[in-house]
C-alpha cells in the first residue's frame, strides 16, 4: 500500500513529515517503515505488511521544523475506501460460431469479499485496423460465474480483451489486466466483393455486346450489300425454267398428221408435122 501527501505552500525549507498509523480496534500505533522522498523531504509511505490494519484505521501526518510549528493532518479511513483492486485472475476466452465466452476470476483483496461486491469493466478491441481500432468498454456486475457473452459470429477478426475491477458501491477502478487475444489474425474474406465483381463484369460484357450489335446494324443501313450477278448455269432457281426435251417431243407427237405432196415438173416434146 502507498500513502502520499504534498508539501505545504508556506512550509519552511527544513520541514519534515512523519506518518503514523493506528488501528482503531487494537489501539496499536506504528510509524511508516519506508518513506518516499522528494529532495530529502518525506512525501509518501510504502507499506508491504498490512497484517496489522483493520477495517477502519487512523492516519496521522505530523510535520516538524526548527523555526516554526507545522499543522498536522489526520483522518480515519475505511479500508474499503482506500483499497484499489488488482486485476482479475485467469482470464480466458472460448469461442463458437456465434459468440465468445469470456471468463475470469475475482481479484485477490485484503478481505475475502463475495462476488456481488465487485464490478468489472471489459475493454474489447478489434485489431484488424490498428489506426482505427474499435473500442468497446462494457461494464459487468459481479456474479457467481464472472463471465460475459461477446457476440462475435464467424469469421471473426483478431480481438483483445482487458479487464479491471472495482468495488460495486465505491467506484475506484484498479489497473487493467494483461490483454488476452482471441479470434483469427486474418479473417476470411467476404464473398460480397466477389459477387459485386461478377455482376459488374456481366453488365459490362452485355454493354459491350450491345454497342457492337448497334454499330453492326447501323453500318448495314448506311452501306447496303451490292447485288451480285446471277449465275444462270449454277443458280438452283433457274433449273425450273429449263425445257426437258422429252416433254417437248411428246407434245409434238400429239399434233395432227400432215400430208406431204411431191410435185414434179414434166417436159412435153412437140409432135412432128
Amino acid at each position: 500500500m502507498n500513502c502520499s501527501w504534498a508539501k505545504g505552500q508556506t512550509a519552511p525549507d527544513d520541514v519534515q513529515y512523519f506518518l503514523y498509523i493506528r488501528d482503531s480496534r487494537k489501539k496499536r500505533e506504528r510509524e511508516c517503515p519506508r518513506y518516499i522522498e522528494d529532495s530529502g523531504t518525506h512525501v509518501g509511505c510504502h507499506l508491504e505488511d498490512l497484517s496489522g490494519l483493520a477495517s477502519y484505521n487512523y492516519f496521522l501526518v505530523n510535520g516538524t521544523s526548527q523555526g516554526t510549528g507545522i499543522q498536522f493532518f489526520d483522518s480515519v479511513l475505511s479500508w474499503k475506501k482506500i483499497e484499489i483492486f488488482s486485476p482479475p485472475n485467469n482470464i480466458s476466452v472460448h469461442c463458437n460460431r456465434s459468440h465468445c465466452l469470456i471468463l475470469w476470476e475475482k481479484p485477490k483483496t485484503r478481505h475475502n469479499l463475495p462476488n456481488w461486491e465487485f464490478k468489472y469493466q471489459l475493454d474489447i478491441q478489434k485489431q484488424s485496423n490498428k489506426e482505427h481500432s474499435e473500442n468497446q468498454l462494457i461494464e459487468v456486475s459481479g456474479n457467481w460465474e464472472n463471465n460475459y457473452h461477446f457476440p462475435s459470429p464467424e469469421p471473426r477478426a483478431k480481438h483483445t480483451v482487458k479487464i479491471r475491477a472495482s468495488d460495486a458501491r465505491i467506484e475506484k477502478w484498479g489497473a487493467w489486466s494483461q490483454a488476452v487475444e482471441f479470434g483469427s489474425k486474418e479473417p476470411k474474406p467476404s464473398l460480397v466483393p466477389i459477387y459485386v465483381l461478377v455482376v459488374l463484369g456481366t453488365l459490362l460484357t452485355a454493354l459491350i455486346l450491345g454497342c457492337l450489335l448497334k454499330r453492326f446494324f447501323a453500318s448495314e443501313r448506311l452501306f447496303p450489300p451490292i447485288p451480285r450477278i446471277k449465275d444462270k448455269w449454277n443458280d438452283s432457281h433457274q433449273r425450273d425454267h429449263q425445257v426437258i426435251w422429252e416433254n417437248f417431243t411428246s407434245d409434238t407427237e400429239k399434233g395432227d398428221n400432215e400430208e406431204i405432196l411431191t410435185v414434179e415438173e414434166v417436159t412435153v416434146t412437140p409432135a412432128s408435122v
